[in-house]
């Protein structure tokens, strides 16, 4: 039984080292493109990059493109920062308002979030030196994404009516409206208050900063356009 364990053990080590040995060779016919997984394999991009690529690349030129189990000479790495965003631009869509007292105006606005970023594919070789960068998106394009938002508007307290009887010799009461009679204390109605675009943009800035599937769109747009 020692035996037959120790011979197991063995034949373990000689198969890992075997595997070590194979990834460790490198492979100088091939290449690797790493991706987020935004791309799935499969996905036209991967298609569209081991098209083009080659033909702008002479190092990979006339390689073929590996996945995970390899050791390429080289790789591709994508590379992407994070937005800055430049300015936001409130623009108004509509206004309601209403004679019901129940419902107060509104407001809806676009407010567009002007953003730039950078992403580049990366060339590198076997030990992970930097050898040349292949710009997709530069900081000098602009991009823009829209939120619709619908704010309160300002509104002041509805006047309220309080109703008498004025009596007219001669005739019978009649019932009159009477807006606020100095004899009688009331309870001022409340107004509403309203917010403005740059108020709401002052405290929902990360609300209306681009996420990174807006920037993977932008990205997804420039490959297929190649």
């Amino acid at each position: 039984m020692k035996i037959f364990l120790s011979f197991c053990v063995f034949l373990s080590v000689c198969s890992s080292v075997a595997v070590s040995q194979h990834l460790n060779r490198i492979d100088t016919n091939k290449y690797r493109i790493n991706l987020p997984d935004y791309w799935k394999p499969g996905n036209k991009i991967w298609q569209i990059l081991s098209d083009k690529l080659p033909l702008v690349c002479e190092e990979i030129r006339d390689k073929e493109l590996c996945g995970d189990d390899c050791n390429p000479r080289y790789t591709i790495e994508f590379e992407m920062s994070k937005p800055v965003v430049f300015e936001y631009r409130p623009v108004h869509i509509l206004s309601a308002y209403s004679n019901n007292l129940n419902t107060r105006p509104t407001e809806t606005w676009d407010i567009q979030t002007i953003y730039g970023f950078e992403c580049s594919l990366l060339l590198r070789n076997e030990t992970g030196q930097y050898i040349k960068r292949f710009i997709i998106v530069d900081m000098n394009e602009t991009w823009r994404i829209s939120n619709r938002v619908t704010l309160n508007s300002y509104a002041s307290p509805p006047a309220i009516l309080l109703y008498g009887r004025r009596i007219i010799p001669g005739r019978r009461g009649i019932i009159d409206p009477v807006v606020n009679p100095a004899n009688q204390q009331i309870l001022p109605a409340t107004a509403q208050e309203g917010e403005t675009p740059y108020a709401y943009i002052l405290k929902n800035r990360e609300k209306l900063a681009p996420a990174f599937r807006d920037m993977f769109d932008v990205i997804d747009q420039k490959i297929c356009s190649w």
